[in-house]
């Protein structure tokens, strides 16, 4: 079910009568890096070997497997994917009771871990050197912005904001999760300065924020705090 550590090749690379010379270099080939005496200890080690599991509540022990890729491809696909969910699905395509938290033991046999979801804005290719040597100079200048407030804005949406993942480990990328077109949403704007936060400026969906509204946010709530 889950795919093979780097442990575990070594392993196989000393049943193919590979010499440990030979198995420290595919390890480096493979970015992991261990030294002779680090192989020896693997190879002198016993493993355990888990047993698989089988859910007792299964009925029909042909399902299992089926079920599993089902609970994969579920995950795969959107990995906020909901148990209650595939335990409906489970019961149509195979009728076969399980509880959540079956299906909850079964995701982690599959190796999928839980992981915060990461909401961000990528910055375009051609701004992401001028951006650098603005934050370097001031690094290396010492700045520290004691008279100047930094403001910026949040939208928030009536859309499903889940907080958490369920991904194979090491997948990092899942964590990214596309925003839903144009939901409900408030826009939130907010500063911060060296005297600390500012208040929030709360405006509706539908207000445009032009040149007129915005200098009216900054003279009435931010200026105070430059």
């Amino acid at each position: 079910i889950m795919e093979r550590s780097w442990k575990d090749k070594i392993v196989g690379w000393k049943d193919a009568e590979l010499r440990n010379s030979e198995i420290v270099r595919k390890c480096h080939e493979m970015g992991k890096k261990v030294s002779h005496s680090q192989v020896t200890r693997i190879l002198n080690k016993n493993f355990d070997v888990k047993k698989p599991y089988t859910p007792s509540s299964i009925l029909d022990k042909d399902n299992v497997m089926p079920i599993f890729d089902l609970i994969k491809a579920a995950f795969l696909e959107d990995s906020q994917a909901k148990v209650s969910d595939l335990v409906k699905e489970i019961k149509i395509q195979f009728d076969e009771k399980l509880s959540e938290t079956v299906v909850k033991r079964m995701r982690k046999e599959l190796g999928m871990e839980r992981g915060n979801v990461r909401y961000g804005h990528s910055v375009r290719l051609a701004n992401r050197a001028p951006r650098l040597s603005f934050c370097e100079l001031h690094l290396n200048l010492g700045t520290m912005f004691l008279h100047h407030c930094f403001t910026d804005e949040s939208l928030v949406y009536s859309v499903n904001h889940g907080r958490f993942v369920y991904i194979v480990k090491g997948d990092n990328s899942r964590r990214v999760k596309p925003r839903v077109k144009h939901p409900p949403s408030l826009m939130v704007w907010g500063g911060i300065s060296w005297e600390g936060a500012t208040p929030l400026v709360v405006l509706r969906s539908g207000v445009s924020v032009d040149s007129g509204v915005y200098q009216t946010m900054i003279h009435q709530v931010y200026l105070d705090w430059a």
